[in-house]
This record gives structure tokens, C-alpha cells and sequence, in this order.
């Protein structure tokens, strides 16, 4: 699917005067585009993104059609279209319109069914919708236009929160989402070499879930879900008792500073490595030391 058209490609097959663009911005997984458009005939291509359209002006006959018949609805403000992607359709409108196009990645769709279903989908299909009414998505817009507006400090944290309401108010809505039956309880056997593989590799380094998790290819949540039924315990809880195992190693050898046994555990520094230490292993990394030598 390398050959799916992104957002700012999209004039070329739907020529108009650009009023609104984001992707200047750098949001992650969300695209707002606006446009004026004359009435016209446009053959769509297969979008990257889920394409929604809100009408902001102008009243006019839309019509539609994908492989079959054309479909006929009227459009204004107030309603919005839904495109999906890698789809190719036909769309004709017979007077101007003032639209703005959101733009959803399927990544985005993707990760947020998995929180909401709380596993991981095996597919997710969204239909072209021709007009439905919808408060909830003129009201997000509204939101991002005024952080383009405006903007401001945590401006990325909004604009996440909008993209995650979209999302689900699209799987809400909109979505055929198929859930496999859920089988969390094993990795195969060389994703689990590869996961302790990693861990030991990099044990002595700060390195964090969604490493762990891309090791095996798969999202920080569904990989921390496999990881706890496989292990009994989180990576994280995991990771420290490996660490403080490793410690004890060096302590035993009895010529290691204990600034060195510290930072080549992967902790930050010899009060937090002696914290845990003590936590996990009702001693002192001193105490132990004097009684293992």
C-alpha cells in the first residue's frame, strides 16, 4: 500500500483554493485541511488517511459513487461525509462548497480500538458515508482551528486528546471492527528469546517499554498485556528484579565500586540502586556484600 495518496497530495486529484492546513504543525496521526470548491466531478484515489469531511457553507447536491450505483444526498452545514481509505470513488457536487477535511491515520483507528476492545483487531472497516448529521465532529473541529489559531503551551496534548475522541467516536459510530478471540497467555518461543535477549543486552541502558515492545512487533499496551500472562509480572517489575540479580552477581566478586555496580544495573544512581536494593532484597547492597564474601 505504498501507493496511498496523503493528505497534502490531495488537491491534485480535487483541485481547489486551500483556505486551512496543519501539517505545518506536526501533529501525529491527524491532518485538518480546508477548502473552497466550484461544483465539479473528481475521481478520488486511494487515500492513506480516513477523509472526514465538514460542510461549513454552501448547500448542494452531493453525489457519490464506488463500484455500483450513484448514490444522491444534499449536503450543508451541519452534516458531514466520511471517506474511507485505500478506496477509490467518484464524487460530483452541482454548486461551491466551504469544506474541511480532517484526516485520521489508520494507525491511529488502530491503537485506539485496541484500548477501547482491549485487545489488538484484526481488522477495522470504516464505509463511505454520503451525509450523515453529527455534533460531535464539528465540535472537535472547532477545537483544532483554534489551536491553529492560537495555539499555545501543551498544544500536542490537546490536539492527541481530540484525535482520540474522533477515533472513537468513528469506532462508535461508523466501524466493523473484527476481534480475534483473545489469547494472550504465551509468546512463541523465539519472540521470548528475543525479548530476554534484548533485556540482557541493554540492561545496563534506560530504555523504554515501546523498545521492548518493537521488539516483537507489537503496540507498548498489547505487549504489556502478553508480557505479564507469559511472566506473571509487568516488564517493568521484571526488568528490576533482573537488574538487582545482576547486582547481586557483582556484588558477590566484592572489587566493584558500588557506583559502578550501580550505573551497569541501569539505575541512575547509587541512592536509587541502594532503595531498591533494600526494598526487594530486605538488606543493604553493603550488607550483602559483607555477607557473601
Amino acid at each position: 500500500m505504498s501507493n496511498l495518496i496523503p493528505p497534502d497530495l490531495i488537491p491534485r486529484w480535487i483541485p481547489g483554493n486551500r483556505t486551512l492546513d496543519s501539517s505545518r504543525l506536526g501533529w501525529r496521526g491527524i491532518t485538518v485541511m480546508g477548502y473552497q470548491y466550484d461544483e465539479q466531478e473528481v475521481d478520488i484515489p486511494e487515500m492513506r488517511d480516513y477523509m472526514i469531511v465538514v460542510y461549513q457553507g454552501g448547500k448542494s447536491t452531493m453525489r457519490r459513487r464506488s463500484g455500483g450505483p450513484w448514490q444522491t444526498a444534499t449536503v450543508e452545514r451541519g452534516v458531514v461525509s466520511l471517506l474511507t481509505r485505500a478506496e477509490q470513488s467518484i464524487w460530483h457536487w452541482d454548486k461551491p462548497i466551504n469544506v474541511r477535511h480532517i484526516y485520521l491515520s489508520h494507525d491511529t483507528l488502530a491503537e485506539t480500538a485496541e484500548q477501547v476492545f482491549g485487545r489488538e483487531p484484526a481488522s477495522i472497516e470504516i464505509d463511505d458515508h454520503l451525509r450523515r448529521v453529527d455534533t460531535v465532529i464539528p465540535q472537535c473541529l472547532q477545537v483544532l482551528e483554534d489551536e491553529m489559531a492560537h495555539g499555545g503551551p501543551g498544544q500536542n496534548l490537546l490536539v492527541d486528546a481530540v484525535r482520540t475522541q474522533i477515533a472513537v467516536h468513528l469506532l462508535r459510530r461508523f466501524a466493523k471492527v473484527d476481534l480475534p478471540n483473545l489469547n494472550p497467555t504465551v509468546f512463541s518461543a523465539p519472540q521470548s528469546h528475543r525479548i530476554l535477549e534484548f533485556i540482557e543486552e541493554y540492561l545496563g541502558e534506560n530504555f523504554g517499554l515501546e523498545s521492548l515492545a518493537s521488539t516483537v512487533g507489537l503496540s507498548p499496551f498489547h505487549f504489556s498485556r502478553k508480557f505479564k500472562a507469559e511472566f506473571g509480572q509487568t516488564p517493568h517489575s521484571f526488568i528490576i528484579r533482573k537488574r538487582i540479580e545482576r547486582a547481586k552477581t557483582m556484588l558477590q566478586k566484592g572489587n566493584i565500586s558500588m557506583t559502578a555496580v550501580a550505573l551497569d544495573c541501569g539505575f541512575s544512581d547509587q541512592s536509587h540502586f541502594c532503595r531498591t536494593f533494600r526494598r526487594m532484597v530486605g538488606v543493604t547492597p553493603a550488607e550483602y556484600r559483607r555477607s557473601s564474601v
